[in-house]
């Protein structure tokens, strides 16, 4: 999430046994930065190919898309969906834009065949409906799944009064043939946001 062409650069050196995968994003006037994603692969992968899929309009408060990769491992395909939704409003509650971002990356990988994982910052709660519509769809839902607390840390909550802390913005959802062997969110605080981690098998 958020990563500058320089920063892609910088960590393409120190990932030397790993391939990257860059979308550049647009550039944030306030921040000097431009918002781009990265996805970095094996280099025992080989079979891959990557794009990005608007799913809200841009502005310059409030940049971000769906980049996705496809992969093909040992004959099988893989869909991997790396996610920076609408940060604006940030009660991260339902809206008709939230709820539209959802139906379009359900809709993105409908009839795509393979494993599904789909993960990242959408600036949702767990209660909305916008998070439901991927369990509706036939995803697991990971943070509930395995009874996740909290994807936030302090460098986040140190912005909002007690009372109005949010725990929750980022999940991992997987379609159900993907077999889950470990899933958890360790706390650190290199960024606002918690790493999340997944082992799995197709």
């Amino acid at each position: 999430m958020e990563v500058s062409p320089e920063s892609y650069l910088n960590l393409s050196v120190i990932l030397k046994k790993f391939n990257g995968l860059y979308e550049k994003g647009f550039f944030i006037e306030t921040f000097g930065v431009s918002c781009g994603q990265a996805i970095f692969l094996s280099n025992k992968i080989k079979s891959c190919k990557t794009g990005k899929v608007l799913i809200y309009r841009q502005s310059t408060r409030d940049l971000g898309f769906m980049q996705f990769a496809e992969l093909t491992i040992g004959g099988k395909k893989i869909w991997l969906g790396s996610i920076h939704g609408k940060t604006l409003p940030g009660s991260k509650l339902d809206t008709p834009v939230r709820l539209k971002q959802s139906g379009i990356i359900i809709n993105f990988f409908a009839d795509k065949s393979g494993s599904k994982i789909v993960g990242g910052d959408f600036n949702l709660m767990p209660d909305t409906k916008s998070v439901k519509m991927f369990e509706e769809a036939g995803y697991r839902n990971l943070i509930r799944d395995f009874n996740i607390q909290e994807t936030r840390n302090r460098l986040c909550w140190e912005q909002f009064p007690e009372d109005k802390r949010q725990h929750f913005a980022d999940y991992v959802f997987v379609s159900k043939d993907v077999k889950v062997d470990k899933f958890e969110v360790p706390y650190n605080e290199i960024s606002d946001h918690l790493p999340q981690v997944l082992d799995f098998e197709i």
